[in-house]
């Protein structure tokens, strides 16, 4: 997706709060208290696929998904559960997969969680193009699953999330993107997900993954790697001790499209 003139980013470590008790969900992922730079992930994986998404889904059959099953962590059982959870989408089984897998509870998917996943997808882009990341199906099927949601949803949408990290505060006007998926929704998280920097924002790109979700009742939204926001506003001591306000470009930017096809 697409280059600004000002661009900064927000690190895709903003990863929403899950309580650790058996009542409440995971999906709405707890984070630790830390400090991340908001910028444009420059070094992040943001592979949109634009114009090669079927010689993409080839790639991915008939290398990538044995490769991990065998070299990945956790991955094959990981991805036989989530595969199970999805027998009845068959046109769309594997995306589902992929968002079941990501909203998962990452002390049953043990090694091959979505802490994982972002981790390896927030610095990935080298390991991207030398063929040593770890996690090709997963980030090919989560895109295509956020892209064809998207295309039936159509409309910007409005979400939360709450965080227990801090950010800086010198970014307002400034061009930002998420260095993973991000995970944000519908609803004004309640203040147990973190009290420290929130997020209120516009997404045109990301989508509404409820109904495939591990935790459907939660209206979750997932805001891909690529989607370009500028920092609109940044609130200090309201329902949260610093809230920004991210209003979508528009625009996506895409360094690595396309770069195992090429």
């Amino acid at each position: 997706m697409i280059c600004m003139k000002m661009t900064v980013c927000v690190v895709g470590v903003l990863l929403l709060m899950t309580a650790v008790t058996s009542a409440a969900s995971v999906s709405l992922r707890k984070i630790s208290a830390e400090e991340f730079p908001l910028d444009m992930a420059e070094n992040s994986v943001d592979d949109s696929y634009e114009g090669c998404r079927d010689a993409m889904e080839k790639l991915v059959l008939s290398k990538y998904i044995e490769q991990e099953r065998k070299n990945t962590l956790g991955f094959e059982n990981a991805w036989k559960n989530a595969l199970n959870k999805c027998s009845k989408d068959n046109t769309f089984k594997n995306q589902c997969a992929a968002i079941y897998l990501y909203t998962g509870n990452p002390e049953i998917n043990k090694n091959c969680s979505y802490k994982e996943f972002n981790d390896a997808t927030r610095n990935g882009k080298a390991a991207y193009k030398s063929n040593t990341f770890q996690f090709y199906t997963l980030f090919f099927y989560l895109t295509d699953a956020v892209q064809q949601l998207k295309q039936k949803q159509k409309q910007c949408l409005t979400t939360y999330r709450r965080t227990n990290d801090t950010f800086p505060t010198n970014v307002l006007n400034k061009n930002i993107r998420f260095g993973s998926f991000t995970s944000t929704s519908l609803k004004e998280p309640p203040p147990r997900f973190g009290k420290k920097s929130c997020f209120e924002m516009e997404t045109c790109f990301g989508a509404e993954v409820s109904k495939y979700s591990k935790f459907p009742t939660e209206s979750e939204v997932l805001v891909p790697p690529y989607e370009v926001f500028r920092v609109t506003k940044i609130d200090k001591n309201t329902w949260c001790e610093v809230v920004y306000k991210l209003k979508s470009d528009k625009k996506i930017r895409s360094d690595l499209k396309c770069a195992k096809i090429k």
